[in-house]
């Protein structure tokens, strides 16, 4: 609307490193990422190839931490100067950070704009798709509450399956929910992981070799979407060109390439689940 001015902030776990875009009310905060006491900023001081290269050649397993709350403070205020009447925040799922509930301590300081922080229960390339729809929004003059509106429905009505070929990552890093009994790394055993209702992330099944596990989520996808009018499909990986290139050929057997909304899994995201990850999911846009 005419007197609201929209500013759209998102973290560095969201993918938009990866996904370009037109919109100028895009901003980012950025996450730190740990190498044992070694300390870089995502997207700044590391970039994806670096990361993916060195959790594949170093045995120290990296962490990462939340985004800092006085940096994202400073931002609010200069969005705030700049004159957003409005920032809409769409941050990674508070299922694996403590990122989003720590916004409320800082959302009222900052006088002279309104702060809304959105519970997106998602992370990477999802995370990137809802906010680029934001934008989107925003671009075509929709209101603070029609904006809000659509992001939750988008946070309430996705689905993502994703095959990791190994769980130390996440055991380590404390980010699978139910790791107890979920331990994939012997025998070839692929773990398939997914968000719940919470946003956290969960382990449902257990295949074993990396084909098969392939072939399941395509089939999943198939099956789930069946029923929808109209979906958006989603696709996310790590570095690792030769598991990218058998992913999308064996992907590419149902489905046309062009369909999938895609972008590599951003290194802070990388952190908690390795070199060895894809995944496949949709978002239902009309049911």
């Amino acid at each position: 609307m005419s007197n609201e001015k929209i500013a759209i902030v998102t973290d560095s776990s969201s993918s938009l490193d990866f996904l370009p875009n037109q919109y100028d009310n895009i901003f980012i905060v950025r996450m730190p990422i740990h190498f044992g006491s070694d300390e870089y900023i995502d997207g700044l001081t590391i970039t994806v190839e670096e990361f993916y290269s060195r959790i594949d050649k170093e045995s120290i397993i990296p962490t990462t931490s939340q985004p800092s709350l006085g940096e994202t403070l400073e931002l609010y205020e200069k969005l705030r100067d700049e004159g957003y009447t409005d920032i809409i925040h769409l941050p990674i799922s508070r299922g694996i950070s403590g990122y989003y509930q720590a916004l409320f301590s800082i959302k009222d300081m900052v006088e002279g704009v309104n702060v809304h922080i959105v519970d997106t229960k998602c992370t990477a390339v999802i995370l990137g798709y809802i906010v680029l729809e934001a934008a989107r929004l925003v671009s075509e003059n929709k209101s603070v509450l029609e904006v809000l509106e659509y992001c939750d429905y988008l946070a309430n009505n996705f689905k993502v399956y994703f095959i990791v070929d190994d769980l130390k990552y996440l055991i380590k890093n404390g980010r699978l929910s139910n790791a107890a009994g979920f331990v994939g790394s012997i025998l070839k055993i692929k773990p398939i992981l997914t968000f719940n209702e919470e946003g956290q992330i969960i382990g449902i099944e257990k295949i074993r070799t990396t084909k098969r596990a392939i072939n399941h989520i395509i089939d999943l996808i198939i099956q789930d979407t069946q029923k929808y009018k109209k979906v958006q499909y989603l696709m996310s990986y790590a570095y690792n060109p030769p598991l990218i290139e058998e992913f999308k050929s064996m992907v590419s057997e149902s489905f046309d390439l062009n369909v999938f909304f895609e972008s590599v899994m951003p290194s802070v995201i990388g952190a908690h689940v390795g070199s060895g990850i894809i995944g496949l999911g949709y978002f239902i846009l009309e049911k």
